[in-house]
């Protein structure tokens, strides 16, 4: 079924119907380790065929999940929504206060003994809080590029890069993305610029959305978009939204990408010795709280 308006307006859901929507929308939530964007829940009820695959009933989902989570019927903290920013400097009430964020902050960049630099570059900023979730709890970056990036970004990024190859690095990028003609171009335009214009060398890969993904995954396809400049030429068959692929898949690929990098007894060296330097500021910390700072 084509993703577009639906020209028929279709009959009002019964309660039984919206009641039988709701508890199979909390299933699909109580599955998950975290929050998940809406456009998530919608490829996933739509391949379940409890909606169409329509952006009018992607839009009747909104609507309804609002007044679900204003009704409490599902919790606040079920989505997350990566287009609003809140900005603020950390204050603090006194020297105990900022020793302690310290000690509940600090973490050790574990990654100083291993002969790898990773970050994982997502085409959408959707996608982003999913895919960090996983990625800090590594250590590693989370870098929203939206399609073509910009020449400064990818100049600020291949300075870096070229950093941690002289600090004796090899550098993997792994780029999450839409599978249709500009999200395949956006990265061999991304690849050729660092690669070739800017002349650092590292290993870009396409962690998702691939064909293999697809067929094994069976995810929900769309006709690509007749407005995209290389539809034209363009081979691959329909297009696939990065957002149809279940988040516990998705976190499972970018984990199993990092750790595939990860010397484990170097790695548990700095755990242990990141561990000792917590209970140091847990020391300083009750120092300061005994002094009345």
């Amino acid at each position: 079924m084509n993703y577009q308006t639906s020209p028929i307006k279709r009959a009002r859901r019964t309660k039984r119907e919206l009641d039988e929507l709701l508890e199979t929308i909390l299933k699909i939530l109580d599955g998950e380790t975290g929050p998940i964007t809406l456009r998530h829940l919608f490829y996933r009820l739509s391949g379940l065929g409890a909606i169409e695959k329509t952006e009018d009933d992607y839009k009747r989902l909104c609507h309804l999940t609002a007044a679900w989570r204003k009704a409490g019927d599902i919790p606040w903290r079920s989505f997350t929504d990566s287009t609003r920013w809140y900005i603020r400097e950390p204050l603090f009430d006194s020297l105990a206060d900022a020793l302690r964020n310290t000690q509940e902050m600090y973490r050790k960049n574990l990654w100083q003994t291993q002969g790898a630099y990773v970050e994982v570059w997502v085409e959408k900023a959707a996608i982003a809080p999913i895919v960090a979730e996983v990625a800090s709890g590594f250590g590693v970056g989370t870098f929203v590029c939206r399609g073509f990036s910009s020449l400064s970004s990818l100049f600020s990024a291949s300075e870096l890069f070229r950093r941690q190859i002289e600090s004796g690095k090899e550098v993997f990028v792994y780029h999450v993305g839409d599978y249709d003609p500009s999200g395949i171009a956006a990265v061999d335009s991304i690849r050729k610029t660092i690669t070739q214009e800017f002349g650092v060398p590292i290993r870009l890969e396409r962690l998702a959305v691939t064909e293999h993904q697809i067929r094994t995954m069976k995810l929900p396809s769309r006709p690509v978009k007749k407005s995209d400049p290389r539809s034209g030429k363009w081979r691959g068959g329909d297009s696939v939204e990065v957002d149809s692929m279940p988040p516990r898949l998705l976190k499972d690929l970018v984990a199993g990408a990092i750790q595939s990098h990860i010397i484990p007894w170097e790695w548990n060296a700095l755990l242990r010795a990141e561990g000792l330097e917590k209970e140091t500021l847990a020391s300083l910390c009750a120092s300061a709280e005994g002094g009345g700072q």
